[in-house]
């Protein structure tokens, strides 16, 4: 790997052999440091044992292999009979559920009690919301919570293909229809969504023409590929995403008033976290438990980081904050002055902040500081606590606080 004054940080694996004869895997986590004049003068470098995660890694990768190879027999055995539309789907599958939605705010689970009810039917939906709010979770959630749930989830970002080719990701395309079309043509996104989910993400991206076919898709429940005659009757359930305001794009002429209303059936709005900020908590710790190793101080990084990530409004929302969550734990050395600007949240006091949000009150930071005080002692962390031993090691488990 080679580090320079713009790309400092580096992440590699290799192989060592411990004392004990056995061969391990090793994740280097490091940056190099540079004097004012850009020369290099040392390294700082954390290693982290990944042998159980490699060795999961590679069981899964067998069961894929295994799995691939059953499909692949599968789809000769489709072909064979006519019926390779079942298998060109295989891959079309949501896997969120309202489960992995994590929140404690009210105003995230009226959304999460709205979406479970519309769900049940097949509504076309609208979900509006920032850039990283989680709109395609919501999206597979309902997908799985409704009765379409075995059929496939086929998603499509209106705002990444470019505009001469939605009409054919969207509707398909008949052999010979332009220079470079596949032989014997292709399905479109609604044709293998049949019977299941089509998420139409960011919405407000999709060119005007393709806006008028979309809705007399619609309309007509059918679609006719690009180069084609032929009318296909397309059973699917429609979920809209965008990041827009539609109404305002609508009154500037980018967006078809009549389009807006048939895709603004049911309407979920996903708060944004600056709204949501009783959330922080909850999903630094989902995110420590998910990326987190052993080495890292939960009790320092509630001490001296959580005031400032409670106090930013997160532009970038959940995604965001997973982002610099991530960074923390790789280099322990990382300030979080360097993810978030000061001047956009002054620090305060951690005693005016717990007046807030009552961190004292929180058992797993109760733990983590007793746990800290006394040395790693659980025998006096239980006393201080006032419960048993057998009751702490309970709480242990639950808060993922155990060695």
């Amino acid at each position: 790997f080679v580090v320079t004054p713009e790309n400092p940080s580096y992440r590699v694996c290799g192989r060592s052999r411990r004392a004990d004869g056995k061969i391990i895997w090793i994740q280097y986590v490091g940056r190099g440091i540079f004097d004012e004049n850009g020369k290099l003068i040392e390294f700082q470098e954390l290693g982290i044992d990944i042998t159980d995660l490699k060795e999961s890694i590679e069981e899964k990768v067998k069961a894929l292999e295994k799995a691939n190879k059953r499909i692949g027999e599968l789809t000769k055995i489709n072909d064979k009979h006519g019926n390779s539309s079942r298998s060109s789907t295989l891959s079309n599958r949501a896997v969120y559920n309202f489960s992995d939605i994590i929140t404690k705010s009210s105003s995230m689970e009226r959304v999460i009690e709205q979406a479970k009810a519309a769900a049940k039917r097949d509504s076309t939906i609208l979900i509006e919301g920032e850039s990283g709010t989680g709109k395609e979770l919501f999206a597979q959630s309902i997908h799985n919570y409704s009765k379409r749930a075995n059929g496939p989830f086929v998603a499509i970002n209106c705002g990444a293909i470019p505009p001469e080719l939605v009409g054919s990701e969207l509707f398909g395309y008949d052999e010979g229809a332009f220079t470079g079309a596949v032989r014997h043509g292709k399905k479109g996104k609604f044709e293998l969504a049949a019977w299941g989910t089509l998420f139409l993400d960011e919405i407000g991206d999709m060119p005007l023409a393709q806006q008028t076919a979309l809705l007399r898709v619609l309309e007509t429940k059918t679609v006719t590929r690009i180069g084609g005659h032929k009318q296909i009757p397309v059973d699917v359930r429609i979920i809209c995403a965008t990041n827009k305001d539609l109404k305002k794009e609508v009154l500037k002429g980018n967006f078809r008033e009549d389009l807006f209303y048939r895709l603004n059936v049911i309407n979920l709005r996903i708060p944004p976290l600056r709204e949501r900020k009783e959330d922080i908590i909850e999903l630094v710790e989902a995110f420590i438990k998910e990326l987190g190793s052993k080495d890292f101080d939960r009790s320092l990084f509630y001490e001296k980081q959580l005031v400032r990530l409670i106090q930013y409004d997160w532009p970038g929302n959940v995604r965001e904050l997973r982002n610099v969550i991530e960074r923390m734990i790789c280099l322990p050395e990382y300030d979080i002055n360097k993810a978030i600007k000061a001047e956009e949240a002054p620090l305060e006091s951690l005693g005016s902040l717990n007046e807030t949000y009552n961190l004292e009150q929180d058992e797993s930071y109760q733990i983590m500081k007793y746990l800290k005080q006394c040395g790693g002692n659980k025998s006096e962390v239980a006393r201080l606590m006032g419960i048993s031993r057998k009751t702490l090691y309970k709480k242990l488990r639950k808060y993922d606080l155990l060695d």
